[in-house]
């Protein structure tokens, strides 16, 4: 397990004695599996004028089927707009995320064509993928592999037709129990319940119940904003029976809570989960989640105010979930762009599975700490804290680790992000532990 933020040991082992050498016990790994539609990306150089004409809005996506598909790719190819193909998919680019921050593996669950050929789009997403992320319990299937047409705006911004192919074929007896049962964290998202008739969706429901079963942690991402408010009372039902942390942006989050102001949103989510992760481009990154009131610790930095009074006074404490505090408070924190942002947006796609997997790291380490140094002072006995580090800290992480895909062409890392800088700027503070 590497450190999360790129930590030394000395911080990494707080113990009140000299820092023990560690011998990790025995264990399968310490890995997130996910639930996803396989989807390859088709990414797209076309002027914006293309892309609204299709009805397409940048940030969100659109299905089509099998016809409307391949009319869309022989136009694409008409025009002789250029185009290239990488792995996608929202779980599936947190799952590679997590494995790069991480150094541990994490399992995809999906279907696959069951015939892969050199320069086809399946061919390229197996051997675009790290062997990090484990394909073994991928299910082969007939079919095509899902495909996303991704079309980038001159500003970076992109839009999304989606073609499913067999992506939606995977069925609940298809679910591995015990890779499920063993995970660190469970991953999925509002896609794969997108259509209630699709074999996806009711193995969704069986990886849902699997995780709470087994008390492994879910997480959960929105996928989009229209289809959030398609499924508004149906997903917060979902949200307050199987999921501990929900990631979403401020479209999502809004058409989830029909509030447009983040932190009173991120209140209102936290009566159905224990921890809310909300990306806001520009804006930066809002995380709001519980501590116990006996374990509460107050920031060291300037105490804000907007539209909740002293919102992160308490954003040093650590996260617990709800049912773990005796007397649980809600804490907050907000964190403006890395350094500024990066100076020119490459890719404004995949920041929100970037901040996901720095959080999901967090809190398989901490998990992975409580098991080999469990003596150290921050396990105290009979409290159970969700993440290794402070609400600021991961905030800290998840948007160092978004900066990283910001400046890159893909949604995806390409390898583990460097040491933070934050503390040499004024807007990304100190790090707290």
């Amino acid at each position: 397990m590497d450190f999360p933020g790129q930590r030394i040991t000395k911080h990494y082992f707080p113990v009140t004695h000299d820092a023990p050498v560690v011998e990790a016990k025995p264990h399968p790994g310490w890995y997130v599996v996910g639930l996803d539609q396989l989807i390859v990306d088709m990414e797209v150089r076309a002027p914006a004028s293309f892309a609204s004409d299709l009805g397409l809005v940048a940030g969100e996506s659109v299905v089509l089927n099998d016809d409307a598909f391949r009319q869309l790719v022989a136009r694409i190819k008409g025009e002789g707009f250029a185009c290239c193909f990488a792995p996608g998919g929202t779980v599936a680019n947190t799952l590679n995320n997590y494995a790069h921050l991480s150094g541990e593996p994490a399992v995809l669950l999906g279907a696959i064509p069951e015939l892969l050929r050199p320069q086809d789009a399946a061919f390229h997403y197996v051997a675009q993928t790290p062997k990090a992320v484990r394909l073994d319990h991928l299910i082969a299937l007939p079919g095509n592999i899902g495909t996303a047409i991704t079309f980038v705006g001159p500003d970076g911004d992109r839009s999304f037709a989606v073609a499913p192919g067999n992506s939606n074929s995977y069925t609940d007896v298809h679910i591995p129990t015990e890779v499920v049962a063993g995970a660190t964290a469970a991953l999925a998202s509002l896609y794969t319940l997108s259509d209630e008739d699709a074999p996806i969706a009711a193995a969704t429901w069986r990886f849902l119940e699997v995780a709470k079963n087994a008390d492994v942690p879910v997480a959960f991402g929105l996928g989009t904003a229209h289809l959030v408010r398609r499924m508004r009372d149906p997903l917060q039902r979902l949200l307050a029976d199987y999921v501990s942390i929900a990631a979403m942006n401020a479209q999502e989050a809004e058409a989830l809570t029909g509030m447009d102001d983040v932190l009173l949103a991120s209140q209102k989510i936290l009566e159905w989960v224990d921890l809310v992760i909300i990306t806001q481009g520009r804006q930066g990154l809002t995380l709001g989640g519980f501590t116990d009131w006996a374990r509460k610790r107050q920031t060291r930095q300037t105490v804000r105010s907007a539209s909740m009074p002293d919102y992160n006074r308490y954003e040093f404490s650590r996260l617990m979930r709800h049912r773990d505090c005796e007397k649980p408070l809600r804490i907050h924190t907000h964190i403006h762009p890395y350094q500024g942002g990066p100076e020119q947006l490459v890719n404004t796609s995949g920041a929100g599975d970037a901040a996901l997997a720095a959080l999901l790291h967090d809190v398989a380490a901490n998990r992975y700490h409580q098991e080999n140094v469990p003596n150290s002072p921050k396990h105290p006995p009979g409290v159970h804290f969700l993440s290794y580090s402070s609400l600021s800290r991961s905030a800290q992480y998840g948007n160092r680790v978004a900066y990283e895909v910001l400046r890159g062409a893909s949604p995806r890392l390409d390898g583990p992000v460097g040491s933070d800088r934050s503390k040499d700027r004024g807007d990304n503070r100190a790090v707290a532990r």
